[in-house]
């Protein structure tokens, strides 16, 4: 199986990403047989006032580990609508993880929210 290093050659293979607020999660979707999408993945959060989110469970389905999908889909997350503004919070591993392996994005996300971290 490939590997993904961003969001559009993963969507030429059929992979979706999407912010599902209603759900409190990012979501990633593969196009599956006779035209449906599989769920194959997803980052919830939960919020916790106006200026904390909390992504606390991410998963993706065995197969795909070792995809980039897994961190494709925290690199979404975390930059997404649902952060902006806010001060991050990792009680997942896999965030947490992934936040620790690549603290640039910390200054992406003060960037898009217009502060300094």
């Amino acid at each position: 199986m490939a590997r993904y290093t961003d969001v559009q050659q993963a969507a030429a293979d059929g992979f979706r990403f999407a912010y599902e607020p209603d759900a409190s999660r990012y979501a990633v979707y593969r196009s599956g047989a006779e035209g449906r999408e599989d769920l194959v993945g997803e980052a919830h959060f939960s919020l916790r006032g106006s200026e904390l989110i909390d992504f606390d469970h991410t998963v993706v389905i065995p197969e795909l580990r070792g995809t980039g999908i897994s961190g494709l889909l925290a690199r979404f997350a975390l930059l997404g609508p649902a952060a902006s503004g806010r001060r991050i919070a990792a009680s997942c591993w896999f965030i947490d993880g992934y936040l620790a392996k690549h603290p640039e994005i910390l200054e992406e996300i003060a960037a898009q929210s217009g502060r300094e971290e």
